[in-house]
């Protein structure tokens, strides 16, 4: 079973202004360093950043930047 990428509307707009790609989030929430802050969740990797609220496999992206 795979696990849905359902990005906000506000995370949509972020990746084409910041040109990051699906790809590039969904591999940042797989692999990426994790930092728990209540029930969202910081995944970091490669200089992209990745807010997020896990749920039943579904991962609820709230907004995302590059560093």
């Amino acid at each position: 079973m795979t696990c849905a990428f359902r990005p906000t509307h506000h995370a949509k707009v972020r990746m084409i202004e910041r040109g990051i790609s699906r790809s590039e989030v969904i591999e940042t929430i797989a692999r990426g360093a994790k930092l728990r802050r209540g029930v969202k969740v910081l995944s970091r990797l490669r200089g992209i950043e990745v807010v997020y609220r896990p749920r039943k496999c579904n991962y609820h992206v709230i907004t995302l930047y590059r560093r």
